[in-house]
């Protein structure tokens, strides 16, 4: 037979039996559930396919001849995966294998580290045994007739609990059991007033241990709900033991946040210690306050506090986020249930013997996801004098008093978290109800979370122009960076100070304490062009601005009486935007501290040489043609419908100059689009800088999730990989920071916050990844939380000793702290830069300013003709500004005119 006919004949023979398969509608037998013999129909299939695609012999280049070559090479790659998947049926029982899983992401041979000094540590993990007699067994459930309603498959199949063990996790459609049914397909039979439902459960297979962390996840949401403990989101908290703050009506409700993983160390549970702030006021205490303060723009204001805030209802202790306010309802209005229609205030009185007092007050409405169908949603309409508002509010959050007493209690010391990790375990194995629902699956909890083996990374030394000094234990260095020559200094030739008449003495500490400090930094500071304006307003501040700025000035410093957002982002907007040039904003009352003018001018000082280009200090990172890159991605909660990703690249070989890219994307959306543009324009102007392209290419990318990994490998590395070509090698390093894991030194049987510089990368790390923790700073309150580092690529195979110890160097090259940032600069930057973004976004978006630019060169303030930009030519904009603000140097560029812009 021919190839295409000895190829169709294939198809038509597989597409035969699968009709045959599909023809069947008998009840006794359904072959939608007869696992074997579809099974085996489909698997001899495939054989017969691909012994026949191995022995075709056909010309290339026709359209059959390149379909037969593409299957053809398909064919290694299925009996591959073919062997690795019976692989793992033989094996089920055998502890974990790294590296069967390890075919997703990236997993080389080495991923510990070796260099530093071993450290005794502990972790707030929780090691989970399993009983080798038990497991879990997956089932496939279906109704005939069919039911579409979840808590009808629930009530039919708990009629049948004793049949299947008593225990079980059912969805609706897969049921899991900690045994196995004695038969392959078990059929049960449910009584109705109408009709007999009847039931088929067929066995699929037995879970891995790796495949049931979500179903040991849900049984610790039991375990926490019959210890009586709330849940909010992912977290549980008590109720029962609230610490209350009497003056500000808060109460702090303790808890935990718990997840089980499948680690290094083996099956472990991370417990964590969280809190939740509730406030004691009803929700409709709040709208009475509203009102009598804002009669006429009540309802404005009423939603601008409430919407997106989650409230607590506590007759159910459930939470519900607010997603609008119906005033044109009330409690007396009706709603539909499935026994007719009722009031809220009959509803309430009925089913919780609750009676409503104000009959008046509007309905608070929350949106919700159905869980049978997700495109469905549901509204709930709820009373706001039985809802509790949780979270911090605006002047909660603006009160430092109120937050220090706050912090007091949600400030958990290392040896506290070390004492509520083990009450947590003395609750969970000595309540009956919790031992028992670990126990029917095979489960017991162990405390061994003091072995643990940590790194010490070696002292750092940070370079300033002409000294260098050890950044010590603390990796903490202010007093040598206000007491040295900066690492590279831009002088001040010609600059701006608009001040307010009424704040003369404050610009006049300031001038004294610059002339002062700019010697020991090295700076020579000339004077400026002084501009006193006689009246607190935003136009006076504009006026100044747009007719003073001129092309060779250097930086605007603005003192301002006071603090205004509305002043600020004015300012800002002009110095951003509409004339791009580095600004400095300064609150005349800190200029008026006799004690502390000294200090406050040395950092404004820092933070001008920065913003004209300067580098305060650098250290020694020993790489040669190697750009190192930072991506993350912003979320404006005040703008719902967008987000921005930035990328940053470094240009220079200290890693203190970057090019910057923002890029407005889609709403909730995390994975970056766009980087193949980005990324080339960063190579090219890289190669103008420096005479050549880079030989690596080092990305760390802030703001993915674990469920993200996939996506990330597959989407965001190849744009990379396509824009640098064959020459250039891919490392790919995400960084993960909001994360539970919490890491302890042990001294003299207490609990201490590791030193800066200790990593861990063993027991407690993924068993399927490349990755570690760092702990790269101090914090003098509290525990410090480590951050998490992944390597999706390691195309240099610098392994991760060079890895680690690069990820912690780079987190001393943020200059708005002498000292250690939680995670690298080059991340820390790009907050900078989709901040300014999306600020100016908003300006754009609110109508604050037409992105007007001026056309002529000379002095470009004065000229009366503009031109309007669209929104292309408005990212540009951004863009172009950020450039100079994230890079440090000076830039020429062109929109309708040139201009010179300076700036970080």
């Amino acid at each position: 037979m021919s190839g295409r006919g000895n190829l169709l004949s294939l198809f038509k023979k597989k597409s035969i039996n699968s009709d045959i398969s599909s023809s069947s509608d008998g009840h006794e037998v359904d072959s939608g559930l007869d696992v074997q013999q579809s099974n085996s129909s489909k698997t001899s299939g495939e054989s017969s396919l691909l012994t026949t695609l191995e022995n075709i012999n056909i010309s290339a280049g026709r359209g059959r001849a390149q379909l037969i070559n593409s299957l053809q090479k398909k064919i290694s790659e299925i009996e591959l995966n073919k062997n690795i998947n019976i692989e793992n049926d033989r094996h089920v029982s055998e502890p974990y294998k790294r590296k069967i899983l390890s075919k997703d992401l990236f997993y080389p041979n080495k991923v510990h580290g070796s260099k530093g000094s071993f450290v005794n540590m502990a972790c707030n993990y929780l090691k989970l045994s399993t009983d080798d007699t038990k497991g879990v067994f997956q089932y496939e459930v279906r109704f005939f007739p069919n039911i579409d309603t979840l808590h009808l498959r629930m009530k039919y199949l708990n009629e049948h609990k004793d049949k299947l063990g008593g225990t079980k996790i059912f969805d609706g459609h897969t049921l899991y059991l900690p045994i196995l049914l004695q038969n392959e397909m078990t059929v049960l039979f449910s009584k109705t007033k109408d009709f007999d439902v009847e039931i088929r459960i067929l066995f699929k297979k037995k879970e891995h241990v790796k495949d049931c962390v979500h179903l040991y996840n849900i049984l610790f949401d039991r375990i926490m709900k019959t210890l009586k403990y709330v849940r909010f989101d992912r977290k549980h908290f008590d109720p029962a033991r609230p610490k209350i703050i009497p003056l500000a009506k808060l109460e702090v409700w303790p808890g935990y946040v718990t997840a089980v993983d499948q680690f290094e160390g083996g099956l472990m549970l991370c417990c964590d210690v969280s809190h939740r702030v509730l406030c004691q006021q009803t929700v409709l205490d709040m709208l009475v306050d509203i009102y009598q303060h804002n009669v006429s723009q009540y309802q404005d204001c009423a939603r601008k506090t409430l919407v997106g805030n989650v409230v607590l209802t506590r007759y159910n202790n459930r939470t519900y986020k607010i997603n609008d306010i119906c005033f044109d309802q009330n409690p007396k209005y009706n709603f539909e249930t499935k026994y007719g229609s009722i009031s809220y205030l009959e509803y309430y009185k009925q089913y919780h013997n609750i009676s409503i007092k104000d009959v008046n007050q509007p309905l608070l409405l929350s949106v919700k996801k159905s869980r049978e169908n997700p495109d469905e949603m549901i509204q709930f309409c709820l009373i706001p004098e039985l809802c509790y508002l949780t979270g911090l509010r605006e002047d909660v959050r603006s009160d430092n008093k109120l937050m220090r007493e706050i912090a007091s209690f949600t400030r958990v010391s290392p040896n506290n978290r070390q004492v509520a990790l083990e009450k947590f375990f003395e609750n969970v194995t000595k309540t009956p109800e919790a031992r028992d629902i670990l126990k029917s699956w095979g489960l017991s909890l162990n405390a061994t979370y003091n072995a643990l083996k940590g790194r010490q990374m070696p002292l750092e030394q940070i370079y300033f122009a002409k000294t260098d000094f050890s950044a010590g234990k603390s990796s903490e260095f202010s007093k040598h960076a206000v007491n040295n020559e900066m690492f590279k200094i831009i002088h001040l030739k010609k600059w701006i100070l608009i001040h307010l008449r009424n704040d003369l003495r404050a610009a006049n500490n300031l001038l004294d304490n610059i002339k002062q400090c700019s010697k020991t930094l090295g700076m020579n500071v000339s004077k400026p062009t002084i501009i006193s304006i006689d009246y607190d307003r935003i136009d006076s501040y504009v006026q100044s601005l747009r007719r003073n700025i001129t092309i060779e000035d250097q930086i605007v410093v603005c003192i301002c009486h006071n603090i205004r957002e509305d002043r600020y982002s004015a300012i800002k907007k002009i110095c951003c935007s509409e004339i791009p040039i580095p600004s400095q904003i300064i609150n005349a009352k800190t200029l008026l501290n006799e004690s502390k003018n000294r200090s406050i001018v040395q950092k404004i000082l820092l933070q001008m040489n920065c913003k004209m280009g300067g580098s305060l200090w650098t250290i020694k990172i020993p790489f040669k043609k190697v750009m190192i890159c930072g991506i993350d991605t912003y979320h404006d909660p005040s703008n719902r419908g967008k987000s921005v990703s930035a990328f940053v690249a470094s240009l220079d070989f200290s890693y203190t100059q970057w090019y910057s890219k923002a890029v407005i994307q889609t709403k909730g959306e995390e994975i970056s689009n766009g980087l193949t543009a980005s990324f080339e324009i960063a190579l090219n102007v890289y190669q103008q800088r420096n005479g050549y392209r880079p030989d690596s290419v080092i990305i760390y990318r802030d703001g993915i999730g674990d469920g993200q990994l996939n996506i990330c490998s597959e989407y965001e590395v190849p744009q990379f990989e396509l824009a640098g070509g064959k020459n250039i090698k891919i490392s790919f390093i995400v960084v993960q920071k909001r994360i539970n894991t919490r890491l302890f030194c042990e001294n003299n049987n207490r609990f201490e916050n590791p030193c800066p510089g200790t990593v861990v990368d063993m027991h407690i790390t993924r068993a399927h990844m490349f990755d570690f923790f760092l702990v790269s700073q101090m914090v003098r309150q509290g525990t410090v939380t480590p951050t998490h580092f992944i390597v999706l690529r390691d195309d240099a195979n610098y392994g991760p000793d060079i890895i680690q110890k690069l990820s912690y160097k780079l987190c001393f090259l943020y200059y708005n702290w002498p000292g250690t940032v939680r995670i690298p600069a080059c991340c820390m930057v790009n907050k900078d830069c989709y901040g300014i973004f999306a600020m100016n976004v908003r300006w754009r978006e609110r109508g604050l300013f037409s992105c007007s630019r001026p056309s002529e060169l000379k002095n470009p303030v004065s000229s009366q003709t503009q031109e309007t930009c669209n929104g292309e030519q408005f990212a540009s904009l951004i863009n172009l500004y950020l450039y100079a603000y994230i890079t440090r140097g000076s830039i020429s560029c062109k929109l309708g005119a040139a201009k010179t812009v300076h700036g970080t």
